[in-house]
């Protein structure tokens, strides 16, 4: 922690002494200029170049020659094995976890299919806990929630990587018959080491009154449909058809993320909970009706606001700071 402290103050400080560098720079310009001692036609060239060089030198930390790589290894960079192939035959909507590789520090299995495991530096803590309490354990009804409807393992044979079905996959989305209210987080996670997650969901007690009127009990006539073209659906949206002759509850298999994921009811924005620690959980009034799930932040669309209206108003400043000059010269 020392050393990550001591590297981060040495970045914050070269960067701040960087940053008063071209501000102090800019500045000067600005009062040489106010001064009648530079004209705007040299100002600004010299202001440009400046802004060049700033984005240039922090850009090259990001994008430089080490992440160039041959055209024919950046369009494929993993190659397909046998059980990729036979897996990807399959047109739905599904996961895949592959044993036979690192599962959760491995990258591969990701370029190809919607993966349990993977790797980011930025795991969510909640996802992280379901792998060490749960997935770690072979628990499953959790893998069959997750959707894994398919597994990578290896062959004992010849150690190559070979495919196994797991027919208890639940989908996309399914309606639950029973639900189970929890006191808190730690008594949810513990819940699913015994619960049958195809019939059965669990819920913290802070999200039941978002599912009052749900009612329990099996509805034979119940339907939900995830819309996609080939098994594909869009990062940032989802939409499902729903179907029912009561008022039931659907478990989606999609990671409860409030911050930025809304959802709405036949266009109507609804509050929506977590189930089973990591999904998504929503009361569904009895009929056919349409689920949307969009991603929409708000600090990004405030973000891109603020962003906006600083460029406006910077460009803005320019066109009057050259009006008033030539205005004068003329």
């Amino acid at each position: 922690m020392a050393a990550l402290r001591q590297d981060r103050e040495s970045a914050l400080t070269s960067d701040a002494f960087r940053s008063f560098f071209f501000i102090a720079l800019t500045f000067g310009l600005m009062f040489y200029w106010l001064k009648d001692k530079l004209k705007l036609s040299v100002m600004l060239p010299i202001i440009a170049l400046l802004i060049l060089a700033d984005m240039w030198t922090v850009d090259k930390r990001y994008l430089n020659d080490s992440h160039f790589v041959s055209k024919t290894k950046a369009e494929q960079p993993f190659d397909k094995t046998p059980a990729d192939e036979q897996i990807l035959q399959d047109k739905g909507y599904y996961r895949v976890m592959n044993t036979s590789v690192s599962t959760f520090n491995d990258a591969s299995t990701s370029y190809f299919h919607r993966s349990i495991g993977g790797y980011h530096g930025a795991k969510l803590k909640r996802y992280q806990e379901l792998i060490e309490n749960q997935i770690s354990k072979g628990n499953m009804n959790v893998l069959n929630m997750l959707n894994a409807k398919y597994f990578i393992v290896r062959n004992p044979e010849n150690q190559s990587p070979m495919v196994q079905m797991n027919p208890g996959a639940l989908g996309a989305a399914w309606v639950v018959s029973d639900w189970k209210v929890v006191p808190n987080s730690d008594a949810e996670i513990k819940e699913l080491d015994s619960l049958d997650t195809k019939t059965t969901a669990v819920i913290d007690q802070r999200y039941a009154a978002d599912i009052k009127d749900a009612q329990k009990g099996m509805d034979s006539t119940a339907s939900v449909k995830l819309i996609s073209k080939d098994g594909k659906v869009a990062p940032n949206y989802l939409e499902y058809e729903v179907n029912g002759s009561k008022n039931n509850l659907i478990v989606f298999s999609e990671i409860h993320y409030p911050i930025g994921w809304d959802a709405y009811l036949d266009g109507k924005l609804v509050p929506h909970v977590r189930a089973n620690y990591v999904l998504r959980a929503m009361e569904i009034p009895a009929g056919k009706h349409k689920v949307e799930f969009k991603f929409e932040p708000a600090a990004y669309k405030n973000g891109e606001n603020i962003s906006l209206a600083s460029s406006i108003l910077l460009l803005l400043l320019f066109a009057t700071a050259s009006y008033v000059e030539l205005k004068k010269k003329g």
